[in-house]
């Protein structure tokens, strides 16, 4: 067994990962915690499972590598512009204090700057595996809070390549090794890093595209790696970490059009390899140092949360986003990230951190990614309580004040029947623009500041503020207003706008869009008179487009997707639609091929084509009928219609729908519409 310790180490623990994770999933917690938590089992503290350490370590090493690779093959220019205002005027703020503050609280215990600067740039890091995650099983990630989250994560993945090249200039004097003073290395790493991006700008596009020539999915995948591994060893020869020229080389390649199959190709070995990086994160955890110094870390844990809470937090409000808004940010924010555990890393080769202040740094670490589920979970009471508090409820209510001076006029007294439309993304644009159109009176409830400038500026009705308080939608005129329309990204302030506005209006009409069909259940019994699930009516646009093409009889697709809605996708799994196998584009001039099947109780049953009148009384011409499976090209007027038939028609729209309305009164045809649902 001696010639495969390696494999029987792996063996444990993938098996223990793999139960552990299991266990956590049905509680909810994050699998990157679990993985943590299974190396502390297996860990020489715990159970003592893994006998070379070593080993894992080097594996583990190169998950991280194949980690910060994708990191940086899913960097892209035109995502980092549209969260630049949020990068700037909230990550950067919360960067820097999140610096600052534990440099200035220890530089008296770590006795210089260097490792004090250290260790606020160890905490300055969040966890972007955690919170991505925690916001997509939530369905927040396209929230206010949601998207200030990405935007500060994506600063901060940014700026490890930066806090990489500065531990040398934080390690103690002497440690700058064979390459000299620490600013000499500094120097070589920048060189380094700026030949790898021309060199990657100019010399690797040209052998990618050779590599790509050949078609070679194996060959793709083996330059792809050896330009990782590459780039990585280059900068670890430089004094720089291995992740470092991993990170580099995916930012090369992620603005390239191989981006996308590069990293289709790489993602199951990160998954693999990376998850082993947080397994042997918690192997290094000692329990007995925890156990030894719990009040320590206990308070560490404490001011870590407060202060990352405080950071990000801040920063949102004074950015001119709600209470609510800023403080799940916060919440969301306030662990330490999985880039902290690299750099802690780099900061004990370099001789920046010692071996108790490591010990420490990972016992809190870990505690504050536990944390975070319960944290963002408690979120929403947090911003209650938070705004009882009178001065931050005046806070509160004078930036509103300052930001209602940005409104457009909206005469609050002189509203009625109105619609108040909370959300002002595609949807709520679309409802605004129909609403303008047929001049229905309406107000938008916005809650992002620039888009209340901006929209003030083209002349919208529109108001800042939270659609989940009373005061808010009070000022709207929710006592005068005719209906509810709330299409908001986040599904928690969803329903509490849904219960606030049945509140303080019982009688009024309340519309909420809700992502999952699973929702509509709870948002009826808050309130909501009407829900519309997104993935329930997307899936309806996808089989009448699947039906077009399969030339399904139209008022046979209608009459699906009217029973579709009624009877929750029940009619799906029984019924078998008519079709039929014949080209329906053969047309120019905006004349189309449509179809319409005889039910039983059309009024054109036993009837003659030339008794039916058609094209007289609708313009359109019977081009064939279909019966039995069988084709009758150009039917003679004397071909009676039976029960069951398939008539296809030629002619413009117009004349189709009097067409299908004749045959088949029954169905509901969308006025204005086309065959796909397109206006005309």
């Amino acid at each position: 067994m001696e010639h495969f310790g390696l494999l029987y180490d792996l063996l444990i623990v993938y098996a223990v990962a793999g139960l552990v994770v299991f266990a956590f999933q049905k509680l909810k917690i994050p699998t990157v915690v679990g993985l943590l938590v299974a190396g502390l089992v297996v860990g020489p503290t715990g159970l003592g499972l893994v006998e070379e350490q070593e080993d894992v370590q080097i594996l583990a090493e190169v998950g991280v590598v194949v980690l910060l690779f994708t990191i940086g093959l899913e960097f892209s220019l035109s995502r980092l512009l549209t969260l630049g205002r949020e990068m700037i005027g909230i990550g950067l703020p919360q960067v820097i204090t999140c610096i600052l503050v534990p440099a200035l609280a220890t530089r008296w215990y770590l006795g210089s700057w260097g490792p004090a600067i250290f260790a606020g740039m160890l905490v300055a890091m969040s966890s972007t595996a955690v919170v991505l995650k925690l916001l997509l099983e939530r369905g927040e990630i396209g929230t206010p809070h949601g998207k200030i989250a990405v935007a500060v994560l994506l600063l901060q993945d940014l700026l490890v390549m930066v806090f990489m090249l500065a531990i040398p200039l934080l390690a103690p004097s002497g440690s700058g090794g064979e390459r000299g003073s620490p600013w000499a290395q500094l120097g070589l790493g920048v060189g380094v890093v700026l030949l790898i991006l021309v060199g990657s700008r100019y010399v690797i596009p040209p052998i990618l595209l050779r590599v790509v020539q050949t078609r070679n999915r194996e060959l793709f995948l083996i330059f792809i790696f050896l330009f990782c591994i590459g780039m990585a060893l280059l900068t670890a020869w430089a004094g720089l970490a291995l992740a470092l020229g991993a990170f580099l080389a995916g930012l090369a390649i992620s603005e390239s059009e191989y981006a996308h199959q590069a990293l289709a190709e790489v993602l199951p070995f990160r998954d693999t390899l990376s998850s082993l990086f947080f397994v042997s994160v918690g192997m290094l955890l000692d329990l007995r140092y925890l156990a030894d110094h719990l009040p320590l870390v206990l308070v560490t844990v404490a001011a870590l949360l407060a202060l990352k809470f405080l950071a990000a937090a801040g920063p949102s409000w004074l950015f001119g986003y709600p209470m609510r808004t800023g403080t799940l940010a916060g919440l969301s924010l306030a662990q330490i990230g999985e880039f902290s555990f690299v750099l802690a890393g780099r900061g004990v080769e370099a001789g920046i951190l010692g071996a108790d202040d490591y010990q420490t740094f990972l016992a809190a670490a870990v505690l504050t990614m536990a944390m975070t589920p319960i944290l963002i979970a408690f979120g929403p009471a947090a911003s209650g309580a938070l705004e009882r508090i009178p001065p931050v409820r005046s806070l509160s209510d004078r930036r509103r004040a300052r930001l209602r001076s940005v409104e457009a006029e909206v005469p609050a007294e002189s509203l009625s029947e109105h619609v108040i439309i909370a959300g002002f993304g595609l949807a709520g644009r679309n409802l605004a623009r129909v609403l303008r159109g047929i001049d229905i009176p309406y107000v938008i409830l916005e809650m992002n500041p620039d888009s209340v400038r901006r929209l003030r500026g083209q002349g919208e009705p529109v108001l800042y503020g939270d659609c989940t308080r009373a005061a808010v939608l009070e000022h709207a005129g929710i006592n005068r207003a005719k209906m509810l329309v709330v299409v908001i990204s986040d599904p928690q302030a969803t329903r509490r706008a849904v219960q606030m506005a049945r509140f303080l209006r019982p009688d009024l009409f309340i519309v909420a869009r809700t992502h999952y069909a699973h929702d509509i259940d709870e948002l009826i019994r808050l309130g909501a008179d009407q829900v519309v699930p997104e993935d329930f009516v997307t899936s309806i646009e996808l089989f009448d487009r699947v039906l077009v093409e399969y030339q399904v009889p139209r008022n046979l697709i209608l009459d699906l997707i009217d029973r579709v809605r009624s009877d929750q996708y029940q009619i799906l799994r029984s019924s078998r639609p008519v079709r039929l196998d014949m080209p329906m584009s053969l047309l120019e001039g905006g004349a189309e091929v449509d179809s319409c099947l005889v039910k039983d109780s059309s009024p054109v049953i036993n009837r003659t084509i030339a008794d039916l009148q058609l094209r007289p009384r609708t313009g359109a011409t019977i081009l064939a009928l279909r019966r039995g499976g069988r084709d009758l090209i150009n039917p003679g007027p004397d071909q009676e219609i039976r029960v069951g038939d398939v008539l296809v028609l030629f002619g413009d729209r117009s004349q189709l729908d009097r067409a299908i309305a004749l045959i088949a009164p029954e169905t509901d045809l969308p006025a204005g519409q086309d065959r796909r649902g397109a206006p005309v």
